[in-house]
């Protein structure tokens, strides 16, 4: 099975192995921006063994404050947060024009999730992948192949 940029879940499944997130000798620039400490660790600790530099930001803020924003190549972005929720935060880096692939996370409805994306694309950001939380290491090193 193809996975494709357009995939609104990854399922769960052991049929995948984990591959690498990131092909090129460079490390993928990534930003995971999650209010909460405990996952912002366990996703930091699933992509240890990958070529990735992450930065980690508990408030939207401190992701758009970043002196280095426009320089992530991907963020993951927790739709749920007590500052400025996901929505609020695409809403802000739409006129900023980021380039940055942007994998949406989530422990919400996959109806709600669906929306984020479609808000997002509306927008004009590049969202390129849904995770529901909680998700394995497996499923998300398959989704951040897909924003490749």
């Amino acid at each position: 099975m193809a996975f494709q940029s357009e995939q609104l879940h990854v399922p769960h499944t052991n049929d995948y192995p984990a591959a690498p997130v990131h092909s090129s000798t460079a490390p993928l620039r990534l930003a995971i921006v999650e209010d909460e400490p405990l996952v912002a660790h366990l996703i930091r600790e699933m992509l240890a063994h990958s070529p990735v530099e992450v930065a980690v930001f508990t408030h939207s803020a401190e992701l758009l404050n970043c002196p280095e924003l426009l320089n992530f190549a991907a963020i993951v972005l927790d739709l749920s947060m007590p500052d400025i929720d996901g929505f609020d935060l695409m809403g802000r880096l739409a006129p900023l024009q980021h380039p940055a692939k942007i994998l949406l996370i989530g422990g919400v409805s996959q109806a709600v999730l669906r929306a984020s994306h479609l808000y997002g694309k509306r927008i004009g950001l590049n969202v390129a992948g849904l995770l529901c939380k909680p998700f394995s290491r497996d499923e998300l090193l398959i989704a951040l192949n897909l924003l490749e």
